[in-house]
């Protein structure tokens, strides 16, 4: 007998060689394309060399820094935070604020040292002092270019010197150059902010972090003149901006970062409560003035601080002038409010469409995306049958529930609830063509929708980079629509969400915690569906410069705040504040004291309400970068104010120079960072991937991953080739 011979048909020989050929893609080709791939990834990620500048890159930072940067190896070494301390005087409607920070260099070498700091875009600093051992050096206003000149020279001399400049309305850097081995470093910065009023309740918001912000590739590309979109901690692949953070903070531990804040209150009025919505208070009470500290003494800089205060029953004044004299001028800041606020019926049964934008980006990770997710679902459980609605998310790219507004059924409503329940965090935060799809999306064809208010409602943290494009895209498309921004989280971008609902026709709100979101959307609801206070106007008895120049129109519980300067004119005579409220006719009459006389000396004290009509006028002439006006005269005019009143703004900065020298020739200067705290509840940015976007090293690497299981899948499933043994006759 013949030895076996195997025989095989066509199509089994052609199984065979394809199954060769896969066998040798998986064990040997691909394998080492993958090794490639994974070399071509690691090589695209080393992080590059950090570059020398002159500039302080600040929009990674969170709380108050000392940075120390060592120039032979590139990287920051911490330096340590031995005090901090905030004390705010409030007296009617005007708080002046007094920042200190104490700062050791524990290096042995000769620093200059970079101190970044937040504070209230509304606040106007007027005033830097810089305290190295026993010697004070107190900072003068400069333009801009001046003061960084003057600064470089001190510091190449080896002479102390320190420069404070704005960032942003909200961020602010301080450079100190020359601090020697083991010495204390002191910053106090003096700023007057003003008090907010709404609801029947005072407020006021000192930030003390700030969330890493995102920063889009077209803004970050061009960065302008007076404001760097660059950043300290910038992930090239990511987007996000993320500071240095202390390891070691958390609920439980002891405060790293910690502030002590005191305050001392005194409105005038009687008081029913003063409280703090994310702090535990201390205080003492001597007639109306309270004497305000925390609790537990320090606090983790890890949230705002923000304070509240009521009137008791009938005494808040409904209408009140505060002056201050400065030289031969004086100066005004006049609060009106408004009767109350009443929906008529008609008004009540208004259908309106509702466009929710809820931002899911990697920020709002931890607590700030349980926030938003509660607050949208207690507002779409408040909305009326007649309204229509739809839910814009995003992240890096945007997605929409329905087409385009869908009414307000039973069905639809439950739909976006169980929508709502699953949304998560994560991704870049690419708010521009989220806006625009809220903005341009189609009307629904019935002329009866046609003619519904829109009213966009915008959910966000706002922790992005690109603001002022933002502000110029909602001027130019709002159209009909109304913008009302609520900030999410426990430090939230004041200065982008109140611009934006100025920019908006809107109102702004804030929720940093769970348990104040029925109430704060309620009130939201509340305002939106009333009438407003529109066609507002103040005749003055005499010639007057006040800003806002145009008051806009007001919703339920907003006052009239106008800052005014009054000249070298003598007051005297009466104000009329008037406008309409629910279609009627409204006025209100307040006398002004003359001068001299006992009502207006004892109202002429205010300090610090010429600082807020300086500052009020600056904000003014900056809104008209975004309406289109030429930057060139905005500078100018910002300047001449700015520098009369020794104010702080994107082209003037504080300068001090100590006229000794302190660093010997024969020592160099080295750069020095304090770990600071992340946002309360936040999650970390480093696992903020984005959901809908990847890079394209990272594309590669996981296409090849996913070719290779996939061939290995295959491979393992197919069946054995089927072989026929036969033997010759």
């Amino acid at each position: 007998m013949q030895a076996p011979e195997f025989v095989t048909s066509p199509a089994n020989y052609q199984r065979c060689e394809l199954s060769c050929i896969a066998h040798w893609l998986c064990f040997h080709a691909l394998p080492r394309l993958l090794l490639a791939a994974v070399a071509i990834m690691l090589l695209s990620i080393t992080p590059g060399r950090a570059e020398e500048v002159d500039i302080v890159r600040p929009n990674g930072v969170q709380t108050g820094q000392l940075l120390v940067h060592d120039r032979e190896t590139g990287r920051y070494t911490p330096a340590v935070i031995r005090d901090s301390k905030v004390h705010f005087d409030i007296s009617g409607m005007i708080a002046q604020v007094r920042l200190e920070q104490t700062f050791r260099n524990d290096t042995n070498g000769w620093v200059e040292a970079i101190y970044a700091f937040p504070l209230p875009d509304t606040g106007a600093v007027r005033a830097m002092e810089m305290q190295i051992g026993d010697r004070l050096i107190r900072g003068k206003i400069s333009e801009k270019s001046i003061a960084k000149k003057i600064y470089l020279k001190a510091k190449k001399a080896g002479k102390k010197a320190s420069l404070v400049e704005q960032q942003r309305p909200n961020l602010f850097t301080n450079r100190v150059a020359n601090i020697g081995p083991g010495e204390l470093v002191t910053v106090r910065l003096d700023y007057v902010q003003q008090v907010e009023f709404a609801q029947g309740e005072f407020s006021l918001r000192f930030p003390m972090t700030i969330t890493p912000r995102y920063i889009p590739g077209a803004a970050a590309a061009e960065p302008t003149q007076e404001e760097s979109y660059e950043s300290l901690e910038l992930n090239p692949y990511l987007g996000w901006v993320t500071p240095m953070l202390n390891p070691n903070i958390g609920s439980d531990a002891a405060p790293i970062n910690s502030i002590e804040v005191t305050a001392e209150l005194d409105v005038g009025m009687p008081l029913a409560k003063v409280d703090a919505a994310y702090h535990e208070l201390a205080m003492a009470r001597s007639k109306n003035r309270y004497e305000i500290r925390l609790a537990g003494r320090y606090s983790e800089m890890d949230r705002d601080f923000v304070m509240t205060w009521q009137a008791v029953t009938g005494a808040t004044p409904q209408a009140a002038v505060f002056t201050e004299r400065v030289g031969e001028e004086t100066y005004g800041l006049l609060m009106v409010i408004p009767p109350a606020l009443q929906s008529s019926n008609t008004l009540k049964q208004m259908a309106r469409e509702i466009i929710f934008v809820i931002d899911t980006s990697g920020s709002m990770g931890g607590v700030a995306i349980k926030q938003a997710r509660e607050s949208l679902s207690v507002a779409l459980s408040g909305l009326k049958p007649q309204d229509s609605f739809n839910i814009i998310e995003f992240n890096s790219h945007y997605r929409m529930l329905f087409n385009r507004a869908a009414g307000a059924s039973l069905h639809n409503v439950q739909q976006a609830l169980e929508y709502v329940r699953h949304l998560e965090a994560g991704g870049g935060t690419q708010m521009l063509p989220a806006l625009r799809a809220a903005f341009d999306s189609p009307r629904v064809s019935s002329t009866e929708d046609k003619q519904k208010l829109r009213q966009v409602i915008f959910v966000t943290d706002g922790a992005i980079a690109n603001e002022r494009q933002l502000f110029e895209e909602i001027t130019a498309r709002l159209g009909d629509n109304r913008l009302f921004t609520v900030g999410i989280g426990s430090a939230p971008n004041s200065w982008f969400m109140r611009k934006s609902a100025q920019f908006g026709r809107g109102t702004h709100l804030h929720i940093g915690n769970l348990s104040e979101v029925n109430e704060k959307m309620a009130t939201l609801f509340s305002q939106i569906a009333s009438p407003i206070v529109a066609n507002i106007n103040v005749q003055w008895p005499v010639g007057v410069e006040s800003f806002p120049q145009k008051i806009a129109d007001l919703y339920r519980g907003e006052p009239v705040v106008v800052a005014v300067k009054f000249g070298t004119t003598p007051l005297e005579g009466e104000i009329t504040v008037s406008g309409d409220v629910a279609g009627q006719p409204w006025s209100r009459k307040l006398k002004l004291p003359a001068l001299g006389s006992e009502a207006y000396d004892t109202n002429s004290n205010h300090l610090g309400v010429a600082t807020l009509w300086a500052r009020r006028k600056i904000t003014s002439l900056l809104d008209e970068l975004v309406t289109g006006r030429p930057k060139e005269q905005v500078r100018a005019d910002v300047l001449e104010v700015a520098l009369g009143h020794s104010l702080l703004s994107p082209y003037t900065s504080f300068v001090a120079v100590e006229e000794k020298i302190s660093r010997p020739k024969t020592f160099g200067l080295a750069k020095a960072a304090v770990a600071n705290s992340r946002p309360r509840g936040q999650s970390p940015q480093s696992f903020a991937y984005p959901k809908t976007a990847t890079t394209g090293p990272a594309n590669f690497f996981f296409g090849c991953l996913s070719l290779f299981v996939a061939m290995m899948f295959v491979v393992m499933r197919r069946e054995e080739v089927d072989h026929v043994a036969t033997t010759s006759a």
